[in-house]
């Protein structure tokens, strides 16, 4: 089976907060809002735009999904992302190679019935790495988001290969 990193393309700073509990909200002062509507995915903290979270609740299904307002009080905008859930399935096995998740193993039973083809992979440097399967891909790349990167993840180090929206 295919399975891909999720990335982010491009940079943004956002505003954290000191300790953000799992499963809480977050609202959030920042100025230039608008810079945030060039990101359906941002890597930092696993967050995802309206956009994003409507396609993936078709995969994780009776799912809690967090809200993190971002708020410019002076121009009286608002943007909301959302934290990814919690995600119980783990992969058996996992090959990195600098550092990054170059191969993954799902065992065939396991597809669609205990994974819902998106799962997270530890990052002992901070926010987990995001994997979806090929059919999440391909629903990822039809509906044009921005900021975004997926990178196939081919079971051999080295030879990745990468499909992108800008």
């Amino acid at each position: 089976m295919d399975y891909f990193l999720l990335k982010q393309l491009g940079t943004i700073s956002i505003p954290r907060e000191k300790k953000h509990e799992p499963g809480e909200s977050s609202v959030r002062v920042m100025e230039n809002i608008a810079s945030l509507r060039n990101f359906d995915y941002i890597a930092a903290e696993s967050l995802v735009s309206d956009r994003v979270k409507l396609l993936l609740e078709q995969y994780l299904p009776e799912q809690e999904w967090q809200p993190c307002a971002f708020v410019d009080p002076q121009k009286q905008e608002q943007e909301t992302f959302w934290f990814l859930p919690p995600i119980s399935y783990v992969s058996e096995d996992v090959g990195f190679t600098n550092g990054l998740p170059c191969s993954v193993t799902v065992n065939n039973e396991d597809f669609a019935e205990k994974s819902s083809g998106i799962f997270y992979i530890p990052n002992p440097k901070g926010t987990p790495f995001v994997i979806v399967h090929l059919s999440v891909a391909e629903s990822i790349l039809r509906r044009g988001f921005c900021g975004l990167i997926l990178e196939r993840l081919p079971g051999r180090p080295g030879s990745g290969s990468k499909a992108g929206i800008v």
